[in-house]
């Protein structure tokens, strides 16, 4: 069973690092992490340029063009493949 986690983000990207820190510490690891952002925010995307903030985490960068949370939730529930999708916010730690 393929696992995809979703994480829509915005201008927060420390808070994004610490969440996909908190990934790659799971027990079994994603089969894909799609992150969502929007074009100019050049901040969250010069720290996912970064190797080590995403690790060993499969990552995906999807973009979107449509501000808004639900927007980006459809964009990144678009780009998913897995068969289990699970969401979390670019502030939250998962465990």
């Amino acid at each position: 069973m393929k696992i995809s986690v979703l994480v829509p983000t915005y201008r927060r990207p420390a808070d994004l690092a610490r969440c996909l820190l908190a990934l790659q510490r799971q027990q079994r690891l994603p089969d894909e992490v799609i992150v969502v952002a929007r074009p100019e925010d050049d901040a969250t995307h010069e720290r996912l340029a970064d190797p080590s903030v995403g690790g060993a985490l499969p990552l995906r960068v999807v973009p979107v063009d449509v501000p808004g949370q639900v927007a980006a939730l459809n964009k990144g529930l678009d780009s998913a493949s897995g068969d289990i999708v699970a969401i979390t916010d670019d502030d939250a730690a998962p465990r």
